[in-house]
């Protein structure tokens, strides 16, 4: 998936050696958009709703931008090439006026071109790309057995994706709302893993080519399972390595397209988040990464608010703000094509991919399977996982891709807080908590005399946040006091705020400990 962290548009770069023949591109170019209905939408507000429209097939002029380029050498052309491609990147698509596609030729001689191109992630998702890309070159060489245009099948699609959803609306989403009690509301890294923070986000290419690719494939293939279920089982077994917690939460990007819809070009993907336990050998854990995305998968078109909810309930419960800290996406790409026997050119997919300053929120892995090989891409941020930290992670992934178990991931130093879970009724730890950091939070508030922390067993059996807090004559509420925690929790891992607080006056609180005392009861 040719797609820069952090922006919402995707893309596409070939380099091409040979007599390019421009006509039969800019019709290749022109076929692809007039079959494609999803490369042809506008977009409207209407009463503060978004309402889709299909324009019609732009005159040439409109659909691929044509540049000679002066360069001394081809090194200078592609360093400008680049650069063209980097900053359409950057372009905000107005989907109201706009087409939701750049194109682009750039030709530095005859016998060598580029061709870049960028598309809106409103309009087109990674598997539309995908079959975007396959499809123009398959016209440009005369392998395209369909030119029709496919409005129709775009608009039966996503008339069918709106009827599913809406069929399936409650009880998809009784089931996303059911789940959010007992969900992590991020993945807390062992202490000393975040720090010191990097000042930028730090990636890891990995690429699986040649005989290592061979070896791995065979190996998952024999097992029964699916290469994205691999890709699952190992991130989120590097996971548990590096965190104290029981349970994670793996946004997932999934493919939205039914069987009848694969080759339908738009924007498909749903993101929905897919739970794993740790498991008590490394070997369930695949299995349970196969059921749980195949759950996910089924419950894919759920309404945007259904999950808000659940994320709110989780966020209620467990006193700390959503971070979905961990992000995963995967794609089956066969856009690769070798020019035919007796071609006169060579196209060169990727040739000419910027240098992108990334960006990332969270841990990211994104997987593209190629016939050829397999790359993943690791990404983290700086607040997450330190530099040194994200090393150990990705030696520990790339061991226990190549079936290596034996790699550990330990705290970069000795030292660190002294951590208390929060369980699930079944004892499944969801979150780690700080207890002398939500006490001096507290004590930060300017009417707190002096507070305590702890964790108390709740109706329901899971685990309770709870605070007790004397305060000197001034007049404060629990909410005041969570609010005060609530400033300051966002970008401290293991503070939370207190399920219930107490706020009692001073004296009494000092009775109270002093009476405790005198039970034995510390």
């Amino acid at each position: 998936m040719e797609r820069p962290e952090g922006s919402t548009s995707l893309f596409m770069s070939y380099r091409v050696s040979g007599p390019l023949d421009v006509q039969a591109l800019l019709a290749a170019v022109r076929s692809t958009v007039a079959r494609h209905a999803a490369l042809r939408i506008g977009v409207t507000t209407l009463d503060r709703v978004p309402v889709q429209w299909i324009r019609p097939v732009p005159d040439n002029r409109q659909l691929v931008a044509l540049t000679q380029v002066t360069a001394k050498d081809t090194a200078q052309f592609a360093r400008y090439v680049r650069a063209v491609l980097a900053a359409d990147l950057t372009h905000t698509f107005d989907l109201a006026v706009e087409y939701p596609f750049i194109f682009r030729l750039l030709r530095f001689s005859p016998t060598l071109h580029a061709v870049i191109g960028v598309f809106s992630g409103f309009a087109v998702d990674a598997t539309a790309r995908m079959i975007v890309v396959r499809g123009l070159w398959d016209t440009y060489f005369g392998r395209a057995t369909d030119t029709d245009p496919e409005d129709a099948g775009y608009l039966a699609a996503v008339t069918g994706q709106a009827t599913a959803a809406t069929d399936r609306s409650h009880a998809v989403s009784t089931y996303w709302r059911r789940r959010g009690p007992w969900l992590p509301p991020r993945c807390q890294f062992l202490p000393s893993l975040g720090e010191p923070a990097a000042p930028v986000a730090q990636t890891e290419l990995l690429l699986v080519v040649g005989d290592e690719w061979k070896d791995v494939r065979g190996r998952w293939r024999e097992s029964g399972f699916t290469t994205v279920q691999w890709l699952l089982a190992v991130f989120a077994t590097t996971v548990f390595l590096a965190t104290p917690q029981d349970r994670i939460a793996v946004s997932m990007s999934l493919n939205g397209r039914r069987h009848v819809e694969r080759e339908v070009v738009g924007m498909f993907d749903v993101t929905v988040p897919v739970v794993l336990d740790r498991p008590a050998r490394p070997v369930d854990l695949l299995v349970q990464a196969r059921r749980e995305l195949l759950s996910a998968a089924s419950r894919r078109n759920v309404a945007p608010q259904a999950l808000d909810d659940m994320w709110a309930t989780v966020a209620q419960r467990l006193g700390h703000p959503v971070h979905r800290t961990l992000l995963m996406t995967y794609l089956e790409d066969n856009a690769d094509h070798d020019s035919p026997d007796g071609s006169a050119i060579t196209v060169e997919r990727g040739a000419y991919t910027p240098e992108f300053h990334r960006t990332a929120d969270g841990l990211r892995i994104a997987a593209n399977e190629r016939p050829n090989g397999l790359r993943i891409r690791l990404t983290v941020d700086g607040a997450t996982m330190s530099e040194a930290s994200f090393a150990g992670f990705v030696a520990a992934f790339r061991a226990q891709l190549y079936g290596d178990d034996s790699c550990r991931i330990t705290p970069t130093t000795g030292s660190g807080p002294q951590l208390t879970p929060l369980r699930a009724p079944d004892g499944t730890v969801l979150l780690v908590v700080d207890l002398a950091e939500v006490t001096s939070t507290l004590d930060t508030h300017p009417a707190v005399a002096s507070s305590r922390a702890f964790v108390e067993i709740a109706e329901d059996g899971g685990s309770l946040l709870a605070a007790e807090v004397a305060v000197a004559g001034v007049e404060v509420t629990p909410d005041d006091l969570a609010n005060h925690i609530r400033s300051m929790v966002a970008s401290r891992p293991f503070l939370a705020v207190p399920g219930r607080i107490a706020v009692v006056p001073s004296t009494a609180c000092g009775e109270r400990s002093e009476a405790l005392s005198r039970d034995g009861v510390g």
